[in-house]
C-alpha cells in the first residue's frame, strides 16, 4: 500500500522537485500552492503526513495546521525558513509533529517522513497475504507460518512491488527500475527465477504474467 502524501508548498519549483522525488521513493503525491487549497484538499481526501510550507498565500501554515488539527490527526511536518525558537514551538503548538527548515536536503525530508510513518503507522506495518503468510513493510519481511522466509535483496524489492501495485499490471520496465541497483543490467532470467520464487512461496495463482507487458499481483 502506498503512503498519500499532500505537499503543501507556494514555490512552485521545491513543490515539483518534491513531488518527483517522492514519487521516485514509491509515494502517492497531491500538491497545492496556497493555504485554501490545503485546507480544502485535507477535507476531502485523506493523507498519510501533510508537508506544510509556513508561508503561504492566503493561509499560513500554521492557520492550515489548526485547521486540519480540527478534524483529523494526519502527521504535518512543517516546512520552513522560519527557524527561530518562537518559530518551532508556535509550529508545534499548531499542530505540526516535525519542523524542517529550508534549504533541506531531499533525503533529510525522506528520513523525517519514514520516522514519523513508522512511528504512527507501527501497527498497520503488517499486509496479510494470506492466513499463514504476511509481509511486514517496515523491516521488509516475509513470515510464513510465524517463521521469516529468506529472500535476496532483488525478491524483497520485488515483492514489496507488487504489494504497492496489487491487482495492477506492473510493467517489465517498472520491475526493472524497481528491482535492480542504479547502473546494473537487468535480466530477463533472472526476474522469471525471482517470480517463480515469490509464487512458490505465496501461491502460483498470485503473481499472473501478462504477455508482451510485465505481471499483475492479484490478492
Amino acid at each position: 500500500m502506498k503512503r498519500k502524501i499532500l505537499i503543501v508548498e507556494d514555490d512552485r519549483d521545491l513543490n515539483s522537485t518534491v513531488d518527483k522525488f517522492l514519487k521516485i521513493k514509491g509515494f502517492e503525491t497531491a500538491s497545492v500552492y496556497d493555504g485554501d487549497s490545503a485546507i480544502d484538499i485535507a477535507y476531502e481526501k485523506e493523507f498519510d503526513i501533510v508537508l506544510l510550507d509556513v508561508k503561504l498565500p492566503y493561509a499560513d501554515g500554521f492557520e492550515v495546521a489548526k485547521e486540519i488539527r480540527s478534524s483529523k490527526n494526519t502527521p504535518i511536518i512543517f516546512l520552513t525558513s522560519l527557524n527561530s525558537e518562537k518559530d518551532v514551538e508556535k509550529g508545534f503548538v499548531s499542530g505540526g509533529d516535525d519542523y524542517i527548515t529550508k534549504p533541506f536536503s531531499l533525503n533529510e525530508l525522506l528520513l523525517r517522513i519514514n520516522a514519523i510513518l513508522r512511528r504512527v503507522y507501527k501497527n498497520e506495518n503488517i499486509i496479510n497475504i494470506t492466513e499463514k503468510i504476511k509481509f511486514n513493510t517496515e523491516n521488509l519481511t516475509l513470515i510464513k507460518d510465524d517463521e521469516p522466509v529468506h529472500l535476496t535483496a532483488k525478491e524483497v524489492r520485488l515483492m514489496s512491488l507488487f504489494l504497492q501495485n496489487r491487482d495492477k499490471i506492473v510493467s517489465r520496465k517498472e520491475i526493472f527500475d524497481s528491482v535492480y541497483e542504479y547502473e546494473e543490467e537487468p535480466n530477463e532470467a533472472s526476474l522469471r527465477v525471482f517470480i517463480n520464487r515469490l509464487r512458490n512461496i505465496i501461491g502460483k495463482h498470485r503473481i499472473q504474467t501478462i504477455k508482451n507487458i510485465g505481471y499483475q499481483y492479484v490478492g
